[in-house]
């Protein structure tokens, strides 16, 4: 559900998150509610801050319950800039924790009113620094790893999303059994399982094909003949605005070496960049990984 465009970015909300502010008031969890939003939006404004002063581009945010999904454009982010802008959350929760332990601990009557901020911005910091997507933790290994290895590191850190969700949800259940409620482990469960199975590589252009298939029913195909080596993003943007594109690759002696559909570059650019050369699109192609 979208709320509101900030500048160039649009703030949603997950129909999750929307689910618990009823419940929040009938199990009288107001004050605990108001506490994760809180949190949660400053998480996220680390995220967004780090971003704009990286110059990536932040296209839409969405509140979910333990964590953001941000779609950034990371193409052409290096892997510092990229591990500087997940890390971001991270540290802005655990600050945040540390400075409301502070304050509880010189203010008597503030730490009287236990709120829960200290404890729920730790629990924020340590779950998005699992290692699973799409955590801040999934992301940031995902950052760290060659390009090479990006298609199968995605592949593996979506599962471990999965698995993650698995494991809060088999806690919730042994707590069941022993007789004791914590709603946090089912949530955490659902959120991270449904974010996971939603995860996909980031993509380098907007969907503008897609969106003249849709009105128009039908598009031109434009073959374009390229140099092996040229970046990926400098292929797609010789496709003419309002065609589908299709690239051919030709090798040192001009000679064709395959033909890549507009579709198979964008998802490559999400794998590897859109500053790598087409020919490692094409290697993806081979090894069936777009």
């Amino acid at each position: 559900m979208k709320l509101f465009k900030l500048g160039d970015t649009r703030i949603k909300c997950s129909g999750l998150l929307l689910a618990l502010i009823p419940a929040a008031f009938v199990l009288g969890s107001f004050k605990a509610l108001l506490v994760m939003m809180v949190s949660l939006s400053l998480h996220e404004a680390a995220h967004a801050m780090a971003a704009r002063r990286l110059r990536i581009s932040v296209d839409s945010v969405e509140i979910q319950p333990f964590g953001f999904t941000a779609r950034l454009d990371m193409s052409r982010a290096s892997a510092a800039d990229s591990a500087a802008v997940f890390a971001a959350g991270p540290v802005a929760s655990l600050s945040l924790a540390a400075m409301n332990s502070l304050l509880e601990s010189v203010s008597p009557a503030y730490a009287s009113a236990s709120i829960g901020m200290t404890e729920f911005n730790l629990l924020i910091a340590l779950v998005n620094l699992i290692p699973a997507m799409p955590l801040d933790g999934g992301r940031l290994v995902y950052a760290a790893v060659s390009k090479r290895n990006k298609p199968r590191a995605f592949v593996w850190l979506k599962a471990l999303g999965v698995f993650s969700g698995a494991v809060f949800l088999g806690i919730f259940g042994l707590l069941i059994v022993n007789g004791a409620v914590n709603l946090t482990f089912p949530v955490m469960g659902v959120f991270l399982i449904a974010a996971a199975l939603r995860e996909r590589p980031e993509t380098y252009l907007p969907h503008k094909t897609k969106r003249m298939l849709r009105s128009n029913g039908s598009l031109e195909v434009r073959e374009i003949a390229v140099r092996e080596e040229l970046p990926i993003a400098n292929a797609l943007g010789l496709i003419p605005r309002g065609s589908y594109g299709v690239i051919g690759v030709l090798d040192e002696d001009m000679s064709l070496k395959a033909r890549v559909p507009e579709s198979e570059l964008v998802r490559a650019a999400g794998l590897i960049g859109a500053a790598a050369p087409v020919k490692d699109a094409v290697a993806l192609r081979d090894e069936k990984v777009l």
